[in-house]
């Protein structure tokens, strides 16, 4: 499996390295041809230089000093030059055969095979001088490259290197990460979550570096979540012990003693109230952990806190507790997002305040603005929490030791927490030093 994926990627990227080299040949090729800067390759200029050379000086020697006078000069020459080049005698031209005297046959984009000059020499007889330039290329190794798709042979098979040298490279580059990237996602698909791609792909500093640790990142977030779920189902099911075992113990009672069944049946109801209400706010944390929140819309903060507060006075007249709240009734506090969640976050903080509040003491509910955002401040007097659990008072059924516990799961200010941080907010708990009211 592996090889055929990096097979794939190796030959996408030769198949397209080698289309782009190309096209880019092919249109150098058409803007030298369409601009007329036609330039010859080397190897025909010297066979040019050294033809036109040898063939100017055996027309001009022949001319003046005849048929010896060439001889001699052909004696000066090295063997390799006097086998390409041939002088033959004839009466008169053969018909159709006849050039002009210095004639130059034209070089460019092709070289004939022969060069044939006539001559007259100074004794009135004619001669012709052939140039066997074929010959004289294959001797030398001075043969034409071969074009394909005009581009020179050397420089494609050159190309051809470097394409598979190039393609294979960045293929491995490539694939390695993405192989790892596999493995990784395999991994946790198959319930692992300890995998880190990160630390292994951190040298490269690019664009797949930062895809590893976006897949860490994720990776350490379902991590997160993974274990709040085992944590919450055993703490429910931990919760749900109690009342239960209680519910068959009242029917056990019930059974056994008949006198007993009115008493058993109150403590069946009242076991039924606590499980309904435990449900209740188990699947209200359920709806605020969903980041997307349904049925938002823009409310007013401010006659939301007003309504909550007179609900708890309602509440906070049996234990003669005094809920105070400050607003810039001028001010416009208007909000986008669930009324409904929000109204039970708030709710359950100030319950939570008046149930460590004792008979006289004061609650504090402040809302303002600051630096753009709005912050709802609620303060008691009440007997605070050890700095070690403050951290951890909104997790689910983390519960302070109180009074009133037993009326609590712990629940609502998990609540509380799910509700802030699902409409982008913060929230968090700290002791007030004593007699601070600002």
């Amino acid at each position: 499996m592996n090889y055929i994926y990096r097979g794939r990627m190796f030959w996408k990227i030769l198949i397209g390295f080698w289309i782009v080299f190309v096209i880019i040949s092919q249109l150098i090729w058409l803007g030298f041809s369409l601009s007329g800067n036609r330039h010859e390759p080397p190897e025909i200029v010297a066979i040019r230089r050294i033809v036109n050379l040898q063939m100017a000086s055996a027309v001009s020697v022949l001319k003046r000093g005849g048929l010896t006078s060439l001889d001699d000069m052909m004696a000066d020459w090295e063997p390799n030059d006097r086998q390409f080049f041939k002088i033959i005698q004839h009466q008169k031209p053969a018909q159709g055969e006849t050039l002009p005297e210095g004639f130059n046959p034209p070089f460019e984009g092709h070289i004939p095979d022969v060069i044939v000059r006539w001559v007259k020499s100074a004794d009135g007889k004619e001669y012709e001088l052939r140039y066997d330039v074929k010959g004289m290329r294959e001797d030398s190794r001075m043969e034409l490259p071969r074009h394909f798709l005009n581009i020179p042979e050397p420089m494609f098979i050159f190309a051809g290197s470097v394409g598979l040298l190039f393609s294979l490279l960045l293929a491995w580059n490539l694939t390695r990460p993405m192989r790892q990237l596999r493995e990784g996602f395999s991994r946790v698909a198959d319930g692992d979550l300890s995998v880190r791609l990160y630390p292994m792909m951190r040298k490269r500093h690019d664009e797949l570096s930062n895809v590893a640790q976006a897949f860490d990142a994720m990776v350490e977030r379902l991590d997160t979540l993974v274990r709040a779920r085992e944590e919450l189902l055993h703490d429910i099911s931990h919760e749900l012990r109690s009342p239960l075992a209680r519910l068959q113990l009242a029917t056990g009672l019930a059974r056994q003693t008949p006198a007993s069944v009115n008493v058993s049946l109150d403590r069946i109801d009242e076991e039924a109230r606590r499980l309904d209400k435990m449900i209740g706010e188990l699947l209200t944390l359920s709806r605020a952990e969903h980041e997307s929140i349904p049925d938002e819309q823009y409310f007013d903060l401010t006659g939301l806190l007003h309504a909550v507060v007179t609900d708890v006075r309602y509440e906070a007249q049996i234990p003669k507790v005094i809920i105070d709240f400050h607003v810039d009734e001028n001010a416009d506090y208007t909000v986008r997002g669930n009324a409904e969640l929000i109204r039970r976050g708030v709710e359950n903080v100030l319950r939570n305040a008046l149930r460590f509040s004792m008979s006289g003491q004061h609650i504090q509910v402040r809302l303002r603005a600051e630096n753009q955002w709005l912050a709802i401040r609620v303060r008691d007097q009440g007997p605070g929490v050890d700095d070690e659990k403050l951290s951890s008072i909104f997790d689910p059924f983390v519960r302070v030791n109180s009074p009133l516990m037993g009326k609590g799961y712990g629940l609502g200010l998990a609540i509380v927490r799910k509700v802030v941080l699902a409409h982008h907010g913060e929230v968090k708990a700290v002791n007030r030093p004593e007699g601070d009211w600002n």
